[in-house]
């Protein structure tokens, strides 16, 4: 839609629009091939825009055309056919006569070769049978060895499960060698500190008596009657508690007994809390390994599998490069030495080698003329060659004219050639028929002519003898003699030239295929590095498997079988604790009745409701102050007088602290006496069970050593029947690969038998076998065999039942092979004569009476099939003559229409009357079945090729022959696309001045451009522009009406 205006597509909906010149294609049509010109003259109209219509007669064309020369073809053909016919009648009388020798000595070479086979299969059959026997000797010698090699291995792998089982105790043993001499440390360490504790202990104990006894002679002088009162309360209260201990004595030692059984018990708990807490730190720990193992292991299986996969892939990969750069390498060298060759002998000729389209014809009627008369031989210059190039130019003299003539077999070929020729309208050709020629033999004086040097016998200025030599040369050989004579060398120099850029070819293909010589490396590179790693995988993913994950798995039901141990004797022990404590809590209870009931009075006495809470209270604040001072007020007891010290403390109180502190140690002491002894024991007892346990290990060492000789024995002597059993193995496959060899020995023969159809003889009263024919057949035609396929025809070889009775019996009698050999070489000597003898006679046609019959009868039907073919040529004649007429008369009418019309359109767009434009045809009598000839001269140049013309001047040549070819049959409307892309201001003024005046009156132009001085000039513009709706590219439309401004380049 043009201005809005919607009456422009009605007006025009469905008319045709034509699209002739795009934006890139405007310079390039002038130059383009004429042969797709004319082919865009003669196509009809369609959607598209043609011209001629001619082209709705070329199918006919072509279809009459081609049955006019198929019907001549065959009716030259049928002629030939007939001659050849009757030559065939003769040679086949004749053959009658050969076949019957013929046939006599091939059958005395048959009997003479199955004589041969049969004996070869005979001395084959003989020794497969002896093979067989060895076979069967070996095969138990070999079972014998097996036998006794599994013995040796069955007696290696008991040896083996008894050493593994001893190394797994002595290992049982060293661990706990290990752990024995671990707790021997522990408790030693113990031992040593309690020492150090207990020598501790005492030594402070001596001198807090020191102390006391000091301290309590300083009270004793300072405070006299006072003390007294202090000691009558303390021996009260010691002779309480001495009255409270008689009573109680036997609630003390059942109360001892029970604490010392408690603590016992305590110490085992803890012992195996730490024990149950270290196997399950183990067992998580051990857990955690096989986890990562067992990842570990899977990675590593999946790398092998994927690796094996990588290297099988590239390792076929690398095989077909390898096959291809090797065979691309040899075939380079091969080009390499042959084109040097060629370019040599195309050096040496010096020839330049001219194609034209004349001397294609002349090429493609000797080919048409050879293809329809069997009797055309070819040219004469094809025909002979001089001996040497400097002959050339003398032989061309001698044939003179007649070098290019086409020689034939008779003068009536000759005359048959002629009218096919005229028929075809070609071109004359001479042709030289051998029955009509008349040759003179060669003078044989002129070879003994001794030709000299001209300078030798004339003597002449030096001024005068190139013109002399020049005149004589062009009076003798003629101005193009030595032109014509060069046409020998471009018999060579054709097919050389075809060589040698099919040699270029072939070896920029090959060079491409050797450049692959850097992939191969590559592949090689990666091959080598992931069959590395792939080793190493494999190693890794072994010792994983038999150490790592077994190990774990075993160390893991050790430790649980551990961990349940420790978990039973943990309960046991917990419960015997708790019935202690039960047993400890009534005890107590029943010595604290006895001393409540003994100390009631004195406990009324000082004030409080029981002894027990005296001692807690009074003996915890002593026990605390004491502490204190001995840790903090060391310095505060030298700088504080000691009569503040003294009236700052408790003397009662420390001599109370002081009597407990003492009996407290020496408690304290008696336990560690008592521990000290227990922890000797110990340590006795584990020094037993390790020199125990390090007597089992030697001896299980010394069994080992033993185990270790025994399976080292048993190792040599199965190393031994191993290479005995390898040697016979290796024997017994060498007897095999000789059974094979005689076996396909066998095939080989009958398969010759087959393909050299001979009949061997079977036994009386057996039958072929025809599944072994079809085998052989099949395979002699090239058909595949697997390895089943062949040994089940090996099988039915051996069963086939040659009857070979039928040799004589001294050829029966041989024992000596080199005899068999021989005997065998000379028969194949005798076929070989007879063979040659019979080779020497042409082999004649054993069916010649057949075949003179059937000639006969073809001979009588050629005859009746020429006369048709003859009568149908003529009429298929006269109707191509009568389309071609047609099609010849619709291409002229556009063809002259365009060539009036281009030259004034050319003038017109050139703006100047000394532009000239043509168009011309090559062929004139049917010019659409070749090009047409476009040429131009620009304003104020000489004639120019289209080639070298400038891009304004092909752009104004392709628009003359565009609107040209518009006049011819316009279409309302005309688009153009950027056609001034290569027009400067000039041209642009010009061509937009035209298109102007041509829109007025022939038809309405429409032009894409994106230069103002040629859009300026249009009636109206359309302009395309990009714009975002809803986030989408769209284009917009903008038209602007310039018919209502004045142009002021047309005024």
């Amino acid at each position: 839609m043009i201005d809005s205006d919607k009456k422009y597509q009605a007006t025009y909906d469905g008319a045709p629009l034509s699209l002739d010149l795009i934006h890139g294609s405007v310079v390039g049509k002038p130059v383009a091939k004429t042969a797709s010109v004319t082919a865009v003259y003669e196509m009809p109209d369609g959607t598209e825009r043609r011209f001629s219509r001619s082209a709705e007669l070329k199918d006919e064309y072509d279809r009459s055309k081609s049955e006019m020369q198929k019907l001549e073809e065959e009716a030259a053909f049928n002629l030939n056919k007939k001659k050849n016919i009757v030559a065939e009648r003769k040679e086949a009388r004749i053959e009658i006569d050969e076949a019957e020798k013929y046939r006599r000595l091939n059958n005395d070479l048959l009997s003479k070769r199955t004589e041969l086979h049969l004996f070869r299969l005979y001395y084959n059959e003989v020794d497969i049978k002896h093979i067989r026997e060895e076979l069967k000797l070996r095969e138990e010698q070999i079972e014998t060895e097996n036998a006794h090699r599994q013995d040796l291995e069955e007696e290696i792998r008991e040896k083996r499960r008894e050493l593994g089982k001893l190394h797994r105790d002595q290992a049982g043993i060293e661990q706990d060698i290990k752990k024995c001499v671990k707790n021997a440390r522990q408790l030693h360490s113990s031992h040593r500190q309690e020492m150090d504790q207990l020598s501790a202990e005492y030594a402070r104990i001596l001198e807090l008596k020191e102390e006391y006894e000091r301290q309590q002679n300083k009270k004793s002088q300072e405070q006299g009657r006072s003390l007294e009162l202090e000691d009558s309360q303390l021996a009260e209260y010691h002779r309480l508690k001495q009255k409270v201990a008689e009573h109680t004595s036997h609630l003390s030692a059942q109360l001892d007994s029970l604490s010392r059984e408690y603590d016992e018990q305590k110490d085992l708990s803890d012992a195996l809390e730490r024990r149950k807490e270290e196997i399950e730190n183990s067992l998580r720990l051990k857990q955690t390994e096989l986890n990562d193992n067992q990842k570990r292991l899977q990675k590593l299986t999946e790398f092998i599998e994927s690796s094996h996969r990588s290297i099988a892939e590239l390792t076929e990969t690398e095989k077909s490069i390898s096959e291809e750069v090797e065979m691309a390498t040899r075939r380079i060298e091969e080009i390499n030495a042959e084109l040097e060759s060629v370019i040599c002998q195309i050096g040496e000729a010096k020839v330049e080698r001219h194609e034209s389209s004349r001397a294609a014809k002349k090429q493609e009627l000797i080919e048409n003329l050879k293809r329809l008369f069997a009797g055309v031989h070819g040219r004469l210059l094809e025909m002979c060659q001089p001996s040497h190039r400097r002959y050339q130019i003398a032989i061309t003299k001698v044939l003179g004219k007649y070098m290019d003539g086409i020689v034939c077999d008779s003068e009536k070929t000759a005359k048959d050639c002629i009218q096919y020729m005229k028929d075809q309208r070609i071109e004359p050709e001479t042709f030289l028929p051998l029955d009509f020629l008349d040759v003179k033999p060669v003078d044989e004086k002129l070879r003994l002519f001794r030709w000299m040097a001209l300078y030798s016998n004339v003597r002449v200025s030096s001024q005068e003898v190139p013109a002399t030599f020049r005149m004589f040369a062009l009076h003798f050989y003629g101005s193009d003699l030595k032109a014509r004579a060069r046409r020998w060398d471009e018999k060579q120099i054709s097919s050389l030239m075809s060589r040698r850029d099919a040699l270029h070819s072939e070896l920029k293909e090959q060079l491409k295929r050797k450049r692959k010589e850097a992939e191969l490396r590559m592949l090689q590179s990666q091959i080598n590095g992931l069959e590395k790693r792939l080793k190493y995988t494999q190693k890794d993913k072994e010792s994983t498997e038999e150490k790592l994950l077994s190990g774990n798995e075993e160390e893991m039901t050790s430790l649980r079988a551990k961990l349940d141990d420790v978990n039973e004797r943990l309960g046991r022990c917990q419960t015997k604790m708790q019935e202690l404590q039960i047993s400890i809590n009534a005890e107590k209870a029943k010595m604290d009745n006895v001393e409540d009931t003994v100390l009631h009075d004195f406990c009324v006495s000082i004030g409080v409701e029981n002894i027990r809470e005296y001692e807690d209270r009074e003996l915890r604040i002593a026990r605390e102050r004491d502490r204190k001072r001995l840790e903090f007020n060391n310095q505060l007891q030298r700088i504080n007088n000691q009569l503040e010290y003294e009236k700052s403390r408790d003397t009662q109180a420390n001599v109370h602290r002081w009597e407990e502190t003492v009996t407290g140690e020496r408690s304290e002491m008696e336990r560690c006496k008592k521990q000290e002894k227990r922890l000797k024991e110990e340590m006795e007892v584990e020094e037993a069970r390790k020199a125990d346990l390090e007597t089992q290990l030697t001896e299980f060492q010394q069994k080992n050593d033993q185990l270790e000789g025994e399976l080292g024995e048993l190792r040599r002597r199965l190393v031994s029947r191993q290479r005995e059993v390898q040697k016979q193995q290796k024997e017994l496959n060498q007897i095999e690969n000789r059974l094979e060899n005689k076996r396909s020995e066998r095939h080989s023969l009958l398969q010759s038998a087959k393909m050299d159809d001979l009949q061997l003889p079977l036994k009386p009263g057996a039958s072929s076998m025809p599944e072994l024919e079809s085998q052989l057949v099949a395979e002699s035609e090239g058909a595949d065999l697997n390895s089943e396929e062949m040994m089940r025809l090996y099988e039915m070889e051996a069963k086939l039942p040659l009857d070979y009775k039928q040799l004589e019996k001294p050829l029966r009698m041989i024992a000596d092979e080199k005899e068999v050999n021989r005997k065998a070489d000379e028969m194949q000597n005798d076929i070989d004569r007879m063979a040659n003898n019979l080779a020497r006679i042409q082999a004649p046609n054993l069916r010649a009476s057949a075949k003179l019959g059937n000639v006969e009868q073809r001979l009588r039907s050629t005859e009746a099939e020429f006369e048709e073919t003859r009568r149908k040529a003529k009429r298929a004649r006269a109707q191509f003559e009568r389309i071609r007429r047609l099609r010849y008369n619709a291409f002229m009418n556009c063809f002259n229409s365009i060539a009036d019309n281009i030259d004034p359109l050319y003038k017109s767009l050139s703006r100047n009357p000394g532009a000239q434009a043509s168009l011309l045809p090559t062929n004139a009598e049917e010019p659409y079945l070749e090009d047409l000839q476009f040429q131009c001269v620009a304003p104020g140049k000489r004639f120019q090729q289209m080639d070298s013309l400038s891009g304004g001047e092909k752009t104004i040549a392709a628009l003359a022959l565009s609107f040209a070819m518009h006049q011819y049959n316009p279409s309302p409307f005309f688009v153009l696309d950027e056609i001034d892309a290569a027009l400067d201001n000039t041209n642009i003024g010009k061509v937009a001045s035209f298109i102007r005046e041509y829109s007025r009156t022939r038809a309405q132009v429409i032009v894409i451009s994106l230069k103002e001085e040629f859009y300026s000039r249009a009636d109206s513009l359309i302009g395309i522009y990009p714009d975002i709706e809803n986030n989408c590219l769209v284009s917009r439309v903008l038209t602007f009406d310039l018919s209502k401004y004045v142009d002021t380049e047309d005024q």
